[in-house]
């Protein structure tokens, strides 16, 4: 038997792999030319959300600054999370939850309440969840705008220094939420229930991300359950994520070296202002968002053969 050169595929292995590349390629393909479809939905939602609302937009700003008030007033002056600026400290986490949450939760059900046009008319099916994705991230980008001030004001003119580790955060999370969308708007299609079930997962979700506490607080806690907690936050990607933005536009916080374990102390956190994100942090992202989006097109498109059946 003749052996394959060095740094070669063999033909089987290459009749595998090539026609994959190729419909995902065709994929992404048909997906750019349909993409002022997809500037059509995107708008559509814009519109319906806000249709006979007297605030409009403001509502995209208006939900985050009352979420930023309830939560301060509960953890910084009533259960006490001594983080500095609690405010700039939620902010920085809660706006890419919102934008997280929402898209998920919005996206879920764009096929099964798309039946209609599905049976209609061919088009990207995708384009129905990234419309959703896309008219949050519209949101998002107003809230952040619109908090900017304030946190300039809190943490300090670095923001400004560090507005690309900011932008690259804009574009990983917003990858990684539309491969989590289409994963899941194709998924519920056969699974009804997940659209139920979503709702129980975000309420449990939101608690295990460090969104109201700083990592640094679980860390500093030495017993077994601490520790557990510690693990399941490691392994949560939206850490990760969190963690982006946070340090870009708020700081890293740290325990206080000078307080004592188990004693109160008046400052048991510290905060640096803004920095940028280790390498490595930023590898942990990029390659999550792109490992998921990945996996999401392509289990979206499996779910996809069935949706004119069961729509």
């Amino acid at each position: 038997m003749r052996a394959e050169p060095a740094g070669t595929t063999s033909p089987a292995t290459r009749s595998l792999t090539l026609p994959a590349v190729q419909a995902l390629r065709d994929k992404l393909l048909e997906l750019w030319r349909a993409r002022e479809l997809l500037r059509q939905f995107v708008g559509k939602e814009l519109k319906v959300r806000y249709k006979n609302s007297a605030l409009g937009f403001f509502w995209s700003l208006l939900t985050p600054a009352l979420m930023t008030v309830v939560f301060t007033v509960v953890f910084a002056f009533v259960i006490r999370i001594n983080v500095p600026d609690f405010a700039a400290f939620f902010l920085s986490g809660y706006l890419v939850w919102q934008f997280f949450q929402n898209s998920v939760q919005g996206a879920i059900q764009s096929i099964v309440g798309s039946g209609s046009l599905i049976k209609k008319v061919y088009f990207p099916r995708e384009i129905l969840p990234l419309s959703i994705v896309l008219s949050q991230l519209v949101h998002f980008l107003l809230a952040l705008l619109a908090v900017s001030p304030y946190l300039i004001w809190t943490r300090g003119w670095s923001i400004l220094f560090h507005l690309p580790a900011v932008l690259v955060g804009v574009v990983v999370i917003t990858v990684f939420t539309s491969g989590i969308t289409m994963l899941l708007a194709g998924a519920n299609v056969t699974f009804r229930d997940l659209q139920e079930l979503i709702v129980v997962i975000f309420m449990v979700w939101f608690y295990a991300t460090p969104i109201i506490y700083p990592l640094a607080m679980v860390a500093n806690v030495d017993n077994s359950a601490a520790k557990i907690a510690a693990s399941v936050l490691a392994y949560n990607p939206m850490t990760w994520f969190i963690r982006l933005f946070r340090e870009s536009i708020y700081g890293v916080v740290t325990a206080n070296p000078a307080c004592a374990p188990g004693r109160e102390c008046a400052e048991p956190f510290l905060a640096s202002g803004p920095v940028w994100p280790s390498p490595e942090l930023l590898v942990v992202t990029v390659t999550a968002a792109a490992v998921t989006f990945g996996v999401g097109y392509f289990l979206f498109h499996r779910f996809a053969v069935n949706f004119a059946k069961e729509v």
